[in-house]
């Protein structure tokens, strides 16, 4: 009999008690994953990605300028390296819009989820759009010279 009373004074969980202890932590969860919503974090990490390298090909840009008294002809955005950029901007895993008659440049982006302010930059550059064959409407983040 002694036997018999250490397995009844011994506590354990029951089966019931871990589901629901599990099933409140998967909802927790649940909640968790649907307030910091992974995709929209991703969508936007990769249109900061775009925006700063788009601002770093704008640098390049300004440097050739001062080197050349002309921008680069649009088909020669891979001009750029490795003098003025490290990273070929033809060559970032995503298309870069780019024309230039030489005195001036129009370059876009399509970014995932744009903003308001990623609007602006089209309206910015609209009086340096005029020799561009590129329909601008088609990206939306816009630089050009300042």
């Amino acid at each position: 009999m002694s036997i018999n009373k250490n397995l009844a004074s011994k506590k354990a969980f029951t089966l019931v008690e871990l589901l629901v202890v599990i099933s409140i932590i998967a909802v927790l969860v649940t909640i968790v994953i649907i307030a910091i919503n992974p995709q929209t974090l991703i969508r936007n990490t990769n249109d900061t990605k775009k925006r700063t390298e788009l601002n770093q090909v704008k640098t390049s840009l300004q440097l050739y300028f001062n080197d050349n008294q002309a921008y680069p002809a649009s088909a020669d955005l891979a001009d750029l390296t490795p003098t003025y950029m490290k990273q070929d901007p033809t060559n970032l895993g995503y298309t870069v819009e780019y024309e230039s008659d030489g005195d001036t440049y129009v370059a876009g982006v399509v970014l995932e989820n744009p903003s308001s302010d990623d609007g602006d930059t089209e309206t910015k550059c609209a009086n340096d759009a005029t020799t561009v064959s590129f329909d601008l409407t088609a990206v939306n983040y816009v630089i050009c010279p300042d």
